[in-house]
């Protein structure tokens, strides 16, 4: 209830308790801002009986405060008293609410002594309450779970609670049973840590410190991105790791951004640390693949044990400089390892993410790969996120980077707990890692730790930090490193011996010291990362390689078997009656052969055919159950109750799992999810595919620095398929383009492959090709809008069963070659359109005399069949390449010099002409008329023109 308490409270005592006990009796007999209030109240005695059944008192308090609210009360001025005792009551009960919610804003979380500000809404005298009133005694403390006391006890005990080394933000989650438990955990905070585990903390830091040191003096000036001043990240992935593999935990993911990524590939990943030497003396070799990365983007992977010797598999994905972008391949690798291992069991496989304070807040893929939390497609069971909060993001101040108040405030979208945390007390921060775990195994949410630290450098070792935060780092420089601040802690407080601590940490400096010599003196090379399990079988294939022929070939009775299942529905479905004609029936009759596969069924025989062999199927898009242009119809919806039933999952066997997914409206979190699965899922087909083209723009990060580069950079191979909607058709210019030219710009040493194909059944054999050979590549897909369901583009079961993939597809109307004056190289839709134009009366002269070669496949490009292919054409005079895009965009830059070799080593004397549109800024008109106008004249050109033709 909002406004002045003192004057509902003081003024209309009489009143606030004859609502009280109207709400006692009845809720819906106030009105909604006085239960809003009252359900707060009570709600805090629920929090109440989770952390203080125990008190004295607390029942007998309980009765009478029910038996008071079920009766009338009498409102003369015999009642005063009782009234005033009500009144102040219910002031301190909002006090205390105020603490729980804002105690946070006073919290002792900065490490280097800079106060939070005082904030009004935690004054008493905000809630009426004066100073005659703190010797008074309340029973408001009950509802934190505290004895009945003189206010200014619990005034003190508040502050103590929720403005000490730890800020809570628990009262924004919806949930009572959440926040109660999260009270009642958050009041043990303080709790004594053991020994042992205190022991183990310092050895954490102190490691953490030595290769740090280290590095900087055997490397001086080489960036390393230091963990300083936020060391205490080691020691809160280590206690959360510990009780996540109590609870059940075999597996863990742990993403980082470059800030910190050495010493936790080392010290948390399992990294040795000689592989990382070598990679700083950085020798090149002739086993090295690819163009390798710089070090502090590598990731790893290992088997090892906790604190208290439990195996745990942890993994680091590798990450380019764009910190938060890992956040959602992270979540992807460890969704796939929950499918693939553990049957989804979402315990088995846990994940904590590393964040930096300026990135978090100030990245916009941060809020989408927030909100896939509780999405049925993208839920992981919860990730801790901590947030290394170093009080300045490269050179700028948190007043510069963000409106919010704090760097973790867009978590609290979700409901999801934050917690701020003064990262000099270790011991509170292990209790609230365990407490995440806990939370995480419990509620199966995020969790978030704004861990406020400092950062001991510049954003690297060679940046002069004082140019631009001065006073920041004057206090900086005097700040004690993390191991000795804490050595410092346990030497006072816990009769920790100093020369025993300082002898842990020379020894560590002592064996690094000893491992550096060793890769010195023995001119260790560097070693390339390789995944455990299925990934680390597959090979790193060349171009040449890549256009092998691959069998996908099935036989046709399992084809039509397959068919038959997937246009079953049980006889409890009820589909939408259009759909009952237009989709079931209609494939009911390709099944059995009276009819042509368009594109749709033979995408989905892809699926089938792979779910059948054993292989899993994860299709996620922004319209991936119906397919943009309603085409697919994998997921059908029930017209009578809304259920999901989708017909591939019937042809998959056992250990076959199949995700058909609708996306949230994002394109790099998305599309970095399925990146992630994909990485991990070697024997699965994963997916993305955009509502159109375009839509893959917004994920460009994703595109250029982890799909195209991840195998060169980093030996990682992947077979991500990404569908995307691409061709003019009078759209406009956001909805025609997939951007081809800006794949085959990325293309280069076998990194994957870019297909624009015009017959269902290359989908077909190119899905199945993508996890039928041994090894994986990204496949970039220009799929069709208006020709899926042409008859051109139709195919039969028995080329689906007796096919193969084809690179290029040769003209099959030409009869005789010696005809054929005009060759058209083209790819795509416009062959369709060629072919359209060649069978009017205007063009049918040309018929036999012009030949349409598709190039299917553009990279890698098949040289040697289109060599073959051309070399048919002996009498050619014209050749051309064809495209609708304009001519600063689709394939034709990429594809001139290659079309340029084919002639030249086909020996024709010909050179290549071009038809298409002319350079442009935006790929298509926004008039639909004009487009057509401008396609008739591409048409034309191409057909008739002897020389380059741009509209």
């Amino acid at each position: 209830m909002s406004g002045n308490f003192n004057s509902v409270f003081q003024n209309n005592a009489g009143y606030v308790e004859e609502m009280f006990a109207r709400y006692s009796s009845d809720p819906n007999s106030v009105g909604i801002e006085w239960r809003s209030y009252f359900e707060g109240f009570h709600e805090g005695f629920g929090t109440a009986t989770a952390l203080a059944s125990n008190v004295s008192h607390y029942d007998e308090l309980l009765k009478n405060i029910g038996e008071n609210s079920s009766k009338e009360k009498d409102h003369s001025p015999s009642s005063s008293i009782n009234a005033d005792s009500l009144s102040f009551e219910f002031k301190v009960a909002a006090y205390v609410q105020a603490w729980k919610t804002h105690g946070h804003l006073q919290a002792k979380t900065n490490p280097l002594g800079y106060e939070a500000p005082k904030a009004p809404t935690l004054f008493p005298e905000t809630y009426g309450i004066s100073k005659e009133d703190f010797t008074r005694k309340t029973s408001a403390g009950l509802l934190i779970g505290l004895n009945i006391m003189k206010f200014e006890e619990l005034s003190l005990e508040l502050q103590k609670r929720f403005a000490g080394v730890v800020g809570a933000e628990i009262e924004h989650i919806e949930c009572p049973e959440e926040k109660a438990w999260l009270h009642a955990e958050f009041a043990k905070i303080h709790a004594p840590v053991d020994k042992e585990t205190q022991k183990s903390i310092y050895h954490e830091l102190a490691k953490a410190d030595s290769l740090e040191k280290t590095i900087a003096t055997k490397y001086i000036g080489k960036k390393r991105f230091s963990i300083e001043g936020a060391d205490a990240q080691f020691p809160a992935v280590e206690s959360y790791m510990e009780q996540a593999a109590k609870l059940g935990a075999q597996e863990c993911t742990v993403a980082i951004a470059h800030r910190g990524r050495l010493n936790f590939l080392v010290n948390v990943i399992g990294k040795p640390l000689e592989r990382l030497f070598t990679e700083f003396e950085g020798y090149p070799h002739d086993g090295l693949h690819g163009d390798c990365d710089v070090k502090y983007h590598y990731g790893y992977e290992s088997e090892r044990q906790t604190r208290n010797g439990q195996k745990i598999n942890i993994s680091m994905p590798f990450n380019p400089s764009h910190l938060e972008y890992v956040g959602s391949v992270a979540m992807g690798d460890t969704r796939a390892r929950q499918t693939m291992y553990y049957n989804g069991d979402t315990s088995k496989v846990t994940s904590i993410v590393l964040h930096g304070d300026a990135a978090f807040s100030g990245q916009g893929i941060v809020f989408e790969n927030v909100q896939m939390m509780s999405l049925q497609g993208y839920n992981v069971g919860g990730t801790i996120h901590i947030v290394a909060n170093n009080q300045v993001g490269f050179t700028t101040d948190p007043s510069d980077s963000r409106s919010a108040t704090y760097c973790t405030d867009v978590a609290k979208v979700t409901g999801s707990p934050v917690f701020h945390i003064n990262a000099d007390n270790l011991d509170e921060l292990h209790n609230l890692m365990v407490m995440a775990a806990n939370y995480r195994y419990k509620f199966k949410k995020d969790f978030y730790v704004d861990l406020v630290c400092f950062r001991r450098y510049g954003h690297n070792e060679t940046d002069e930090p004082s140019f631009t935060q001065p006073l920041l780092y004057k206090v900086i420089k005097d700040k004690l490193a993390p191991f000795e601040e804490y050595a410092k802690y346990l030497t006072t407080s816990h009769s920790f011996i100093d020369d025993e601590l300082k002898a842990i940490y020379n020894k560590y400096r002592a064996d690094m010291n000893a491992v550096y010599d060793k890769v010195k003196s023995e001119h260790m090379h560097i070693e390339q990362f390789v995944p455990l399990r299925e990934a680390g079988e597959l090979k790193l294939a060349s171009e040449k390689e890549m256009l092998k022929p691959a069998k996908t070939q099935l036989s046709l009775t399992k084809i039509k078997e397959l068919a038959v299942k997937i246009c079953h529905l049980p006889e409890t479905f009820t589909p939408n009656p259009k759909l009952a004609r237009i989709i079931v029936s209609e494939r009911k009759e390709m099944a059995e052969g009276n009819k042509k596969l368009d594109w749709g069924m033979a995408e989905l025989l892809a699926y089938a055919t792979l779910l059948n062999e054993g292989y899993s199927v994860r299709l996620a898009g922004e319209d991936a159950q119906r397919g943009t242009f309603s085409h697919r119809h994998v997921t059908l919806v029930d017209f009578e109750n809304g259920s999901r039933y989708t017909s591939i999952s019937e042809c998959a066997k056992e250990n076959s799992k199949v995700e058909i997914i609708n996306t949230l409206l994002s394109e790099e979190a998305a599309m970095g999810y399925e990146y992630g699965y994909a990485v991990r899922n070697a024997k699965g087909l994963v997916l993305w595919e955009g509502q159109f083209g375009d839509f893959a723009n917004g994920a460009q990060v994703i595109i250029d620095q982890f799909i195209a580069s991840g195998e060169t950079k980093w030996g990682q191979t992947q077979g991500l398929v990404l569908l995307l909607p691409h061709g003019m058709e009078g759209q406009g210019a956001e909805h025609s383009s997939a951007r081809l030219e800006r794949f085959l710009q990325l293309c280069a040493n076998g990194n994957m492959q870019v297909c624009y194909f015009t017959n269902a059944s290359q989908i077909y054999h190119a899905l199945r090709r993508q996890v039928t050979r041994n090894f994986r590549k990204p496949l970039i897909l220009m799929t069709p809008k208006s020709f899926l369901r042409s008859p051109r583009a139709a195919t039969t079961l028995e080329e689906l069963a007796s096919g193969h993939f084809e690179e290029i597809l040769d003209d099959s109307r030409i009869a005789k070659a010696s005809k054929v004056e005009r060759v058209l190289f083209c790819t795509g839709k416009i062959s369709l359109d060629l072919f359209d134009a060649l069978d009017k009366d205007e063009y049918k002269n040309k018929s036999e005399t012009t030949a349409i070669i598709r190039i299917e496949q553009l990279y890698p490009f098949h040289m040697e069949k289109a060599i073959s292919i051309l070399s048919h054409y002996k009498n050619v005079k014209v050749i051309g390449w064809v495209q609708e895009e304009p001519a600063n965009m689709g394939a034709w830059s990429y594809i001139r010099n290659e079309l340029h070799n084919v002639i030249k080593k086909s020996g024709i004397q010909n050179e290549i002409y071009y038809f298409g549109r002319s350079r442009r800024a935006t790929p298509a008109v926004g008039l639909e008329k004009q487009h057509f106008i401008e396609q008739e004249k591409v048409i034309k050109g191409a057909l008739e023109a002897n020389h380059s033709i741009e509209v």
